[in-house]
């Protein structure tokens, strides 16, 4: 049986090693992947340090949701226009919870339905930039678990809600300096939000604004609940924390007057003693940005995202590189997130 490279973690809390495994088969539905690129994010620290979403029956498991590469075989049943040779991302389907769903190795096999196709004139790097980062808000704010707002997706057979006019409606992203935050931003400002306030540190400002944002407020203000408060009133009906387990912030900035949704991709909670002045009530959602759980909803967006980026109304976030499968160097990746350290961009790490 042929063998490859993988990053794994062993157990938990201690730091990712070098092994090798084999080379996966890909399933019904499935494509081989040979592994080019697998983007880092905090979600690695979490696995690795908390053990979150980590199934410990399993050990040593892979990490790494974020996948480009080659297609080097396909599995039976594929009725989504791939060939082998084609140049594609995806995210990890790990409601399959299997080590061949993971990027930290030579080889991968992906669902072929939310595999997408690396636009001509973009690179493997692009397309990893935009899996986890961007699935994950938009589930938050779009999918049917979170603020469950009908997305204005181009006419199709697809069309399963009215199309919205958000032109007059008013979002708030709390972590928009962070890579969900910046999708966040410019996923609602497609969306046709008319305005978008975003917390973000003051030297992202206009970088935030060139996402789509249309005021910007330094997180670290200490008045930072009230300039938002004096940009939305008491009329605030949606917001999403891409960073916080503590999500105060969102809820206080919500109506008081009128039931407002804070939409989150990070558990925690908030002390609803504090909040009864809320005479509408609120509602608080914990969203698992996995692009599988809503199938319906990932077939349409995984279609609609290479097309996006092509047509320049989504663009992919800064990241650098980590060449090679160094477990050494993704661990200094991990620690930075674990020691509140992370790094200026998504590492991206070069399988090969």
């Amino acid at each position: 049986m042929a063998t490859q490279k993988a990053i794994v973690l062993g157990q938990i809390g201690a730091p990712l090693t070098l092994t090798e495994r084999p080379i996966p088969t890909p399933g019904d539905g499935e494509v081989l992947i040979k592994v080019t690129v697998c983007g880092l994010n905090p979600y690695e620290h979490y696995a690795r340090d908390w053990g979150l979403y980590v199934d410990k029956s399993r050990m040593p498991v892979v990490l790494g949701n974020d996948i480009a590469g080659v297609v080097e075989q396909l599995g039976p049943n594929i009725e989504h226009g791939l060939q082998v040779g084609d140049h594609v991302f995806g995210q990890s389907n790990y409601l399959k919870n299997t080590n061949e769903q993971a990027g930290l190795q030579q080889y991968c096999v992906l669902d072929a339905y939310t595999t997408n196709k690396v636009p001509a004139g973009f690179s493997d790097d692009d397309g990893a930039s935009l899996c986890c980062n961007i699935i994950a808000p938009f589930w938050s704010i779009f999918g049917a678990h979170g603020l469950d707002l009908p997305f204005p997706f181009p006419p199709g057979p697809h069309d399963a809600r009215q199309p919205r006019d958000y032109s007059a409606d008013t979002i708030l992203i709390i972590g928009a300096g962070g890579n969900c935050g910046r999708n966040a931003v410019q996923l609602c400002k497609l969306a046709g939000f008319g305005t978008i306030v975003a917390t973000a540190a003051a030297a992202k400002a206009d970088e935030i604004k060139s996402y789509g944002a249309t005021h910007v407020v330094d997180r670290h203000a200490p008045d930072a609940e009230q300039q938002i408060r004096a940009l939305v009133g008491d009329d605030l009906l949606y917001a999403f924390d891409a960073v916080n387990l503590d999500h105060s912030l969102g809820v206080r900035c919500l109506s008081d007057s009128k039931r407002g949704t804070l939409a989150c991709i990070l558990p925690g909670q908030v002390d609803a003693e504090l909040f009864a002045h809320k005479t509408a009530g609120y509602d608080e959602k914990f969203t698992q940005g996995q692009i599988h759980n809503q199938p319906a909803l990932a077939a349409v967006f995984a279609t609609c995202l290479p097309m996006w980026l092509e047509q320049r109304k989504i663009r992919a976030v800064p990241w650098g590189v980590l060449d090679g499968l160094d477990p050494a160097k993704v661990n200094a990746v991990l620690d930075g997130y674990r020691d509140g350290k992370p790094p200026p961009k998504q590492v991206h790490v070069h399988v090969s």
